[in-house]
């Protein structure tokens, strides 16, 4: 028979469930500093909780109750009455977080409904999907845009520094955004072309970001549905940090559209995460994250087996797995040969 909890291992679980369910008011606190601009007023030299609520046109003493929470979770702190931005002040912007929680959070509060259907939340919210609603607003297209950039920072230095793209000739970036990752790749490769293809919107942002790598001369920008085709003309294609947006059919369908437009030894990259076994550090982080793809997009975070079965079904198999010192692996798949029987 079980022993029953001390005393004080019950007050420790108690405290602990309580925290549990509290995380949707420190998140939405989060998101409030992130939405009035706090950070930014804050790291101009720092601020009184009046001084901050003038700067935001926001009422004061409720300004200074959230800052007691936001010193609590160390994004700001707090020096003879004045505020200033905390240890994890410049994570919270850098790493886009907020901005993606700022179009997402409303559709949490259907999360059960999502448990019960299968289907997004996000649309049952806001009357559309979610890249239809952002597309809607300039200033929304924006903040994305900006949280994508942001996120691709901490992975990309970390990919390049472990996958070998020798014997690349010309690198497409399939929904490449405004391309980043591209542009990385092809200023570490100097002989290497590129094609950067992704919705006409998006990459109409690109050749600032390709110029200042000093890459544009070198890279082909195309715009278009990778859910129709994809450009040819590259021996190597990659899928980078995008997959989970989308459902099983269409992640095949991509495929496909890879697979017809790639010749002879080509290769194709994802440069995505893969679901970690339960015993991994970072198992809890991409659970959840796994589930906001569920209650936003629809999509979902896959692992190795799930990957090799959609690949598989366009005629795809995979040759190596290269881990990376991020979040992101690099699965290298090539065509499989066409049997004759």
């Amino acid at each position: 028979m079980d022993k029953a909890p001390d005393q004080g291992e019950a007050l420790r679980r108690l405290r602990r469930l309580r925290q549990l369910l509290a995380g949707y008011q420190m998140s939405r606190a989060l998101l409030a500093a992130d939405e009035l601009g706090l950070i930014d007023v804050l790291a101009r030299g720092g601020a009184t909780a009046d001084e901050l609520a003038h700067a935001t046109a926001t009422h004061g003493p409720s300004i200074h109750r959230l800052l007691r929470v936001l010193r609590s979770a160390e994004v700001v702190v707090e020096k003879d009455g004045r505020f200033f931005p905390g240890p994890l002040a410049s994570g919270l912007r850098d790493l886009g977080t907020a901005r993606l929680g700022v179009e997402s959070y409303r559709a949490w509060a259907e999360l059960a409904e999502t448990l019960r259907t299968g289907k997004p939340a996000f649309e049952r919210v806001h009357g559309t999907g979610f890249y239809p609603y952002i597309a809607q607003d300039a200033a929304r297209t924006l903040r994305f845009d900006d949280a994508m950039v942001a996120i691709s920072r901490a992975w990309i230095p970390a990919v390049l520094a472990a996958y070998d793209f020798a014997g690349t000739r010309v690198l497409a970036d399939v929904g490449g955004g405004r391309g980043t990752f591209l542009a990385s790749v092809l200023a570490a490769h100097p002989g290497m072309r590129g094609i950067l293809f992704d919705q006409p919107h998006v990459v109409a942002h690109a050749k600032a970001v390709l110029a200042a790598a000093r890459v544009r001369e070198r890279c082909e920008i195309v715009g278009g549905s990778f859910l129709d085709s994809v450009p040819s003309g590259a021996d190597t294609y990659a899928l980078s940090n995008m997959l989970a947006d989308w459902d099983d059919a269409s992640a095949v369908k991509i495929f496909k559209n890879v697979r017809r437009a790639l010749t002879g030894a080509g290769r194709l990259l994802l440069v995505d995460r893969m679901f970690p076994p339960p015993d991994d550090p970072s198992y809890e982080l991409v659970a959840l994250l796994d589930l906001w793809f569920l209650v936003v997009e629809g999509g979902r975070i896959r692992t190795q087996e799930e990957f090799e079965r959609l690949l598989a079904e366009a005629g795809f198999a995979i040759v190596r797995v290269v881990r990376t010192q991020s979040e992101l692996a690099v699965i290298e798949a090539r065509l499989e040969p066409v049997r004759s029987d």
